[in-house]
This record gives C-alpha cells, sequence and structure tokens, in this order.
C-alpha cells in the first residue's frame, strides 16, 4: 500500500467485523484515529456489512458443485470543507469455490479462508478510496 496523504481519520457508524484491521492499516501509515469532535482531515462513517452465499452450480444428482460467496461493505465519507456526508458507497468482492459432501470440513475451511481474504481486499480497497478522496 501506498502511503495515505492524510494525518488524522475518525471512524464512525457500525463497530464492523474489519474496522479493527482498517484502524491498524491506517495506523501503520502514520494516520492517527481521531474523534469527530477533533476536526479529522477525513470522517468516514461505517454504514454495513453483509455476506451472501449462492448456489453456483449443481451436480446431475441435484448436489451443489459450487458455491460463490459475496462480501460488502458500506459506508461514506466526509471531509472538513463539506457540509454533508458523500453519497452511499459499496465496496465488494466475490469468489466461487467448489464444494464436495466428502470434504465438508475442508470446504467450511476453505470458505473461512475466502471470506477472511475477501476482508483483507476490501480493507485495502477502502484504503485506496481513502486515498482517492484527497485528489
Amino acid at each position: 500500500m501506498t502511503e495515505i496523504s492524510f494525518k488524522t481519520i475518525s471512524i464512525e457508524g457500525k463497530d464492523l467485523s474489519f474496522t479493527k484491521n482498517l484502524k491498524k492499516t491506517l495506523t501503520s501509515n502514520k494516520v492517527a484515529i481521531v474523534l469527530p469532535t477533533e476536526n479529522p482531515e477525513l470522517r468516514i462513517e461505517l454504514i454495513s456489512e453483509e455476506s451472501e452465499k449462492r448456489i453456483l452450480s449443481l451436480s446431475g444428482q441435484g448436489l451443489v458443485r459450487e458455491f460463490e460467496i459475496f462480501y460488502r461493505i458500506r459506508y461514506r465519507i466526509k471531509t472538513p470543507d463539506s457540509e454533508t456526508w458523500s453519497q452511499e458507497n459499496i465496496l465488494e468482492s466475490r469468489r466461487d469455490f467448489t464444494y464436495s459432501d466428502s470434504n465438508v470440513i475442508g470446504k467450511e475451511e476453505e470458505e473461512r479462508q475466502l471470506t477472511e481474504s475477501m476482508r483483507i481486499e476490501t480493507i485495502t480497497n477502502l484504503f485506496n478510496q481513502i486515498q482517492l478522496s484527497k485528489k
């Protein structure tokens, strides 16, 4: 990741599953996490996160062969020179994975790892969006 051009940011709204990792990423890039009352250079409001799992394909016998999983977050930002929040932004990651009833535990672990990688990807994408909002 490149260095971010903000020195202070407030993170508001809901405490989502990736909030702690987002704060860690920002502080490791020398960004102070402050309260909204401390006049941050950027305010981020975390609105929601969702995970979804859909059947992608079935075998000839009607058994699930593939799943598609989604992870999405909704957020908005506000700079000191704007009077209102930005429109709601959505970041989404999607992965497909094969499934087998004969390897349920292994496939559950694969799904967990894919979901975690999607969270990390989302943090990276949010970090990049924050960087772009300065320009």
